[in-house]
């Protein structure tokens, strides 16, 4: 079987993750990396390798260069999660004639929040003939795919509700960060208010895509302001130990009404203090279904593997930008 040829389109945290998975499996094969991190360019990929070993591939700051000289079906972006940012990565690989999967939260459904970019990326990948999916976790799997696939044997859906509980002390130290550890209360709202720290960015893109699965016109779908979660006990984090008092994560809520009522709420908590994981799912219909995965799903091996195994799906759908709710249901690969 011929391997899939795959650029690694940063080097962070979660590309580094993802490329040493891909580099894993034998049915995929690094090509290239990219990165603009004076710290990362000129090193071998592998280096940045939990068992840090040499494997050839040096990672380029000069993109362009990388995409086009490298033979390649699909570039991973793993770089940022607003579209307004990553867009430029994204035509880059489009013009080099690559297939792109993004872990970019808000590529996951972009047409409401930036349908400018949106278009222009729709547009280009089918003069080029590729495919572009915005994928991960949550938003592309957890709060949306996963919810749509149980609504099947449904006849029937009126409304449907997921929440994750996930323990943010075993996530990566970026993430922590993101969902405010280690703040007080004051500091967390100020740098809500300034968007230095976002909380969770993708639960509308969520509620977007499941009423679209659904046929549903929404009237309205709103995000609440993010919410600071505060123990009376000392917490362990990533970040170090957090003196009771101080921000250990946040929750956050969004939903989707038509006519007033609430027809989709999504529930997304993230704290150094859960007492138990899970991702939960209620969907109230003809039958009524209630899907609940105890100790829920790792966020960051669940946002690497749900990249991973959509490449094959993604390079064999029809061009243009895509969610994942327009592709068939990928499995893990080997």
């Amino acid at each position: 079987m011929e391997k899939i040829g795959v650029i690694i389109y940063g080097c962070g945290v979660m590309g580094r993750k993802i490329a040493h998975t891909v580099y894993s499996k034998k049915s995929f094969e690094i090509r290239g990396a990219v990165d603009t991190a004076p710290a990362l360019v000129g090193k071998d990929l592998g280096e940045l390798f939990p068992d840090k070993k040499k494997i050839g591939i040096i990672i380029g700051k000069d993109a362009e260069k990388v995409l086009s000289d490298k033979k390649a079906q699909a570039a991973v972006v793993a770089t940022t999660s607003y579209l307004k940012d990553v867009a430029s990565q994204i035509i880059l690989c489009i013009k080099a004639g690559l297939n792109v999967i993004s872990t970019c939260e808000e590529l996951s459904f972009p047409w409401r929040s930036e349908p400018e970019e949106a278009a222009q990326i729709d547009r280009l990948a089918k003069e080029k003939g590729v495919t572009v999916t915005g994928t991960g976790i949550n938003p592309g799997f957890l709060m949306d795919m996963l919810p749509l696939v149980l609504t099947a044997p449904c006849l029937e859906v009126s409304r449907v509700r997921v929440v994750r509980m996930m323990d943010s002390s075993k996530r990566r130290i970026p993430f922590q960060k993101k969902v405010g550890t280690g703040l007080t209360q004051k500091e967390f709202h100020e740098k809500i208010e300034r968007k230095e720290i976002t909380g969770h960015v993708g639960l509308l893109e969520s509620i977007y895509m499941i009423a679209e699965g659904l046929g549903w016109d929404l009237d309205e779908a709103v995000e609440a302001s993010p919410i600071p979660v505060l123990d009376e006990r000392d917490v362990d984090t990533g970040l170090g130990r957090i003196r009771s008092g101080k921000v250990i994560g946040l929750s956050s809520t969004a939903s989707g009404r038509i006519k007033g009522k609430e027809v989709i709420k999504l529930e997304f908590n993230a704290h150094a203090a859960v007492d138990e994981e899970y991702d939960e799912i209620y969907i109230t219909g003809t039958p009524d279904i209630h899907q609940k995965i105890i100790g829920g799903v790792h966020g960051d091996i669940g946002a690497a593997a749900v990249t991973i195994n959509s490449i094959p799906k993604v390079l064999h759908a029809a061009s243009g930008l895509k969610t994942m709710k327009d592709l068939p249901p990928c499995a893990a690969i080997s």
